[in-house]
């Protein structure tokens, strides 16, 4: 039996050789989702000036502050309306009032605005039944939107309200990371479909694109080393994922393949279980993960090592929400290795229970299917008790009440 190395320790080692993805240009339009390669702020402020949210009279809070029920002041009116779409300057003079739409900027010395329900209009003059505070029913500027906030920070995944702080600051384009996968799926078994409808890299392509991996490519080998290789020298993409073919018996050809780059790091084992034959290599920069065929080893792959590792380079990959659960049985895992345990979420009696899901091994698809979330078991323990609450990791909604089978 090979050497396992622990997770932390090949995340910590590959990020010595990783670089970034490389940076593309992209329509803002188009953006959604990827992670922006720029820290991008906002230059200016809404309103530029104070505007009223209120329909009524722009006003001098000064001009108004006698005004009460049975003692209205009396403004000289302004003949017109000011409207939003308004451009002409106005500067307003003391004893007078100017009328004025929801959404348009004051008239220069206003400080105030009287909503139209406490104002009596009599010919050329106003009553003014209320007395108001300054910038009442205005909207200061940089109220709406300032200067020097943060749009989108470099690394971040860019969302919808940062794609409208893009289009307003006038931005067509954004510069993002090539965050860009391709998979190859090896077995002579594979191809054949001898014996099932493979799935695994459908599965993989998947879980990639929840996290905004663009998967450019899936592709199909033969159980070859030759092949394998001349495969993998064609690959541009920052990560490569190649599935199967892993073993660490004799029948390990996809990290025979892999050895043949001469990449600048690998390692072929990881205390992970399941997930125990992965390989891990990087070249020119680029990430290479070979993982298993089976459904459960290559999802704790990617969730204990390829996420947290996405994170620590420097893109915010979005991590699953947890949750506090009582076990319903004990979780066992082998001493010296990072335990990935599914369990399923209940509520019941005020609580939330974990229990775990024992369907078979690390090609289990029923363990996934019927499962809302995992448990991962530190390397340093042997696992947790019945009774004991843990935290799980949320892939779907918790269950209430428990569902019976």
């Amino acid at each position: 039996m090979r050497k396992l190395h622990s997770v932390g320790r090949v995340i910590e080692e590959s990020l010595k050789f990783l670089r970034l993805p490389s940076v593309i240009k992209v329509p803002v339009t188009d953006s959604l989702g990827l992670y922006s390669a720029e820290n991008v702020y906002s230059s200016f402020k809404l309103p530029p000036r104070p505007k009223t949210v209120v329909d009524g009279y722009a006003v001098r809070s000064r001009d108004v502050e006698a005004a009460g029920p049975s003692t209205p002041v009396v403004l000289r009116k302004i003949e017109g309306v000011i409207r939003p779409s308004s451009k002409e300057e106005m500067v307003l003079p003391e004893g007078y009032a100017a009328k004025i739409e929801t959404g348009a900027l004051l008239p220069e010395g206003a400080d105030a605005v009287v909503p139209i329900e406490d104002v009596v209009e009599k010919e050329d003059r106003v009553y003014i039944y209320k007395r108001l505070a300054q910038w009442e029913n205005v909207s200061l500027p940089g109220e709406e939107y300032d200067t020097d906030i943060r749009i989108v920070g470099q690394g971040e995944r860019i969302q919808p309200h940062s794609v409208a702080g893009l289009i307003l600051e006038g931005k067509e384009t954004v510069n993002v990371y090539d965050f860009s996968a391709s998979i190859l799926n090896i077995g002579d078994e594979i191809i054949s479909q001898t014996f099932f409808r493979p799935y695994t890299h459908i599965f993989v392509a998947s879980w990639l694109k929840t996290l905004g991996v663009n998967v450019n490519s899936i592709d199909f080998s033969p159980d070859s080393v030759e092949h394998v290789v001349s495969w993998l020298k064609k690959r541009k993409e920052w990560l490569t994922i190649l599935i199967g073919g892993t073993s660490m018996g004799g029948h390990d050809l996809t990290v025979q393949a892999i050895n043949k780059l001469e990449p600048e790091y690998i390692v072929h084992g990881l205390a992970l279980q399941p997930g125990k034959t992965a390989c891990v290599a990087v070249k020119d920069g680029r990430l290479i993960l070979a993982i298993s065929g089976l459904p459960v080893a290559a999802l704790s792959t990617l969730e204990v090592f390829f996420r947290p590792l996405a994170r620590k380079l420097g893109l915010q990959v979005p991590l699953l929400p947890t949750i506090r659960a009582k076990l319903t049985r004990r979780i066992s895992v082998k001493m010296g290795v990072i335990g990935f345990a599914r369990v399923r979420v209940y509520r019941g009696n005020e609580e939330y229970y974990a229990e775990p899901v024992m369907l078979g091994g690390s090609g289990a698809l029923a363990s996934l299917l019927r499962s809302n979330g995992y448990v991962m078991v530190p390397e340093g323990i042997e696992g947790y008790d019945e009774g004991e609450t843990v935290e799980v990791n949320l892939y779907k909604e918790v269950e209430s009440p428990k569902r019976q089978e």
